[in-house]
């Protein structure tokens, strides 16, 4: 917390969940000085490393002699698989010392059939599942705080 203007911490009961449970917890925002923000939110996102293979098919010339080559390339990326956000608090100036936010979340129950919507894409590894607590500051670096939960 020192150099910084406070902290903001995510606190839940259980990290395994399946779908169709309710993720319930608070967030405990904490202030050195006030500070003005947009908001503070609550999300549940799940992201995936997807590998995507594009081939390139063009001419060229070489030594006069017209011809068609191929290039294949691969690339790995983390894709957005799911995300919901809450607003647990609006625009306003939030005041020095402790504020603590509940929140819950419903889990839809066909959420591991979620898939990345892209061509040419495998998946190359399992989806990550967290909660995102941020104080959205304007002009300024946000706080947030990532803790990660199970799906399945």
């Amino acid at each position: 917390m020192l150099g910084s203007k406070g902290k903001i911490d995510i606190a839940i009961q259980k990290f395994n969940h399946a779908p169709g449970d309710t993720i319930s917890g608070n967030v405990a925002l904490t202030l050195k000085k006030p500070v003005k923000a947009r908001e503070v939110s609550i999300s549940l996102i799940g992201e995936q490393w997807i590998t995507t293979t594009r081939e390139e098919i063009y001419e060229e010339t070489y030594r006069g002699m017209w011809g068609h080559n191929t290039e294949k390339s691969t690339a790995a990326q983390r894709v957005p698989i799911y995300e919901s956000k809450q607003q647990l608090d609006g625009e306003r100036e939030y005041v020095q010392g402790s504020e603590y936010y509940f929140f819950e979340i419903k889990i839809p129950a066909d959420i591991l059939n979620m898939r990345p919507q892209m061509t040419g894409a495998t998946q190359s590894s399992p989806v990550k599942w967290y909660l995102l607590a941020k104080l959205d500051i304007p002009r300024g670096l946000d706080m947030n705080k990532k803790v990660d939960i199970t799906i399945g």
